[in-house]
């Protein structure tokens, strides 16, 4: 399995490009991917439905599965993204890729998004291989500024798929 980490600050298009490179990776590879997404404002299982009902009673895991077979686990239990990463890789689905969003701690190969070049120095670190986000789609002639390629996952597609030795 390949993780890679999305970081950036908030409407620089991370959830853009996980979308696009989970479109080109299912229809060009077949590859199965899993997303786990930092959110930092709001809580996801909503106060009075019964899955909060399960894991407030005590339960460490709750799963939902609804008439149209959708399906929605939450953990109780207080888990780090590296359990939960360790969760992912040994459960029972087959796994290609997992992008993780806005966990900015993870020493995995990194895309960084941005909306324009100033935002990139304040965020590069070391496990940095490549920018995207907004900045990929905009025509700025400053782009040769930056050391690192610059990708968008649809029009690069190859381009990410070397950047990330994905095969």
């Amino acid at each position: 399995m390949i993780i890679i980490s999305v970081i950036g600050y908030s409407g620089s298009g991370k959830t853009y490009f996980i979308q696009k490179a989970i479109r080109k990776l299912k229809t060009e590879l077949n590859f199965e991917v899993v997303v786990i997404k930092n959110i930092h404002q709001h809580q996801i299982d909503e106060e009075g439905k019964d899955s909060y009902i399960f894991t407030e009673a005590g339960a460490i895991l709750s799963i939902i599965k609804n008439k149209l077979n959708e399906n929605a686990i939450f953990f109780k239990k207080k888990i780090n993204i590296e359990e939960l990463i360790r969760w992912v890789i040994k459960g029972p689905f087959k796994v290609d890729i997992l992008f993780t969003e806005g966990f900015r701690d993870l020493s995995f190969p990194t895309i960084l998004c941005v909306k324009e070049l100033s935002d990139v120095k304040p965020q590069l670190n070391e496990n940095v291989k490549a920018i995207s986000g907004l900045i990929a789609t905009s025509k700025l002639n400053q782009k040769s500024e930056i050391k690192l390629p610059i990708v968008d996952a649809e029009e690069n597609f190859k381009t990410f798929l070397k950047i990330f030795e994905i095969k």
